[in-house]
C-alpha cells in the first residue's frame, strides 16, 4: 500500500469517527506516522484529503443506482434500496461518515460532492416519476421517500454497539443483516406508495 492509500485509509476512519470538524490533519499524520508536511505532499489541504475520501465511495454508490434501469419502476426501487446497502457493506466507514456530515447540516461538503449526492437523489425521483407516469406508484414527496432509505440504512450501519447494549436489556437479539433492512424497506415502501 502506497503512503497515500495509508493516509487515505486511516483519513476514512478518522473521518467516519470523529466528522470532518472533529478530526485534525496532526492525528492523522500521528496515526499514519508521518508528518503533517507528508500529508500536504500528497493532498493541497484537509478539504482536498476528505474530498478524495468520499468521492470514490459516493461514485460507486452512483454507479450502483444507474444501473436500477430495468423499466420497472418497482423492481428499480428496489434496487435502488438495494444499492445503497451494498455500498454501505462493501465502505462500512462511508455511511458513519455521511451521518456526521448529514448531522452537521452537510457544511464541510463541497459543491462537488453535493453535485453528487444529487445525482443520487435524482436518479430516485426518476424511478417514482415513471412509476407514477405509469400508474403504479402514487406519491407526493420524493424526498420523504429518500430520508427513509437513506437514514434507516445508515442508522443500521452506524448503530450496531447500541443495538447489542440494547439487546442485553431486551432479552432479544437487535442484530440484523443490512440486506434483511433493505428488503424489509423494500417491502414496506412500495406497499406505502403503491397506487394497488
Amino acid at each position: 500500500m502506497s503512503k497515500k492509500e495509508e493516509i487515505l485509509k486511516i483519513a476514512s476512519k478518522e473521518f467516519a469517527k470523529y466528522g470532518y470538524k472533529g478530526i485534525s490533519l496532526e492525528t492523522i499524520a500521528k496515526k499514519a506516522g508521518i508528518s503533517k508536511a507528508a500529508i500536504y505532499y500528497h493532498f493541497e489541504n484537509k478539504a482536498a484529503l476528505f474530498e478524495e475520501v468520499i468521492m470514490p465511495k459516493l461514485q460507486k454508490l452512483i454507479d450502483e443506482v444507474y444501473l436500477c434501469d430495468s423499466n420497472n419502476p418497482k423492481e428499480d426501487l428496489k434496487c435502488y434500496i438495494f444499492a445503497f446497502s451494498k455500498t454501505f457493506t462493501k465502505h462500512p466507514c462511508f455511511a458513519a461518515l455521511l451521518s456526521h456530515e448529514f448531522v452537521d447540516g452537510g457544511r464541510d461538503l463541497s459543491d462537488e460532492i453535493i453535485k453528487n449526492l444529487s445525482k443520487i437523489f435524482k436518479k430516485l425521483i426518476l424511478i417514482l416519476q415513471k412509476g407514477q407516469k405509469n400508474e403504479i406508484f402514487d406519491i407526493e414527496n420524493p424526498f420523504s421517500v429518500q430520508l427513509i432509505i437513506v437514514s434507516s440504512l445508515i442508522m443500521h450501519q452506524t448503530t450496531k454497539e447500541l443495538r447489542q447494549r440494547v439487546s442485553k436489556y431486551l432479552d432479544i437479539n437487535l442484530e440484523t443483516d443490512i440486506n434483511d433492512i433493505a428488503d424489509s424497506l423494500s417491502k414496506k415502501i412500495l406497499k406505502a406508495i403503491s397506487k394497488e
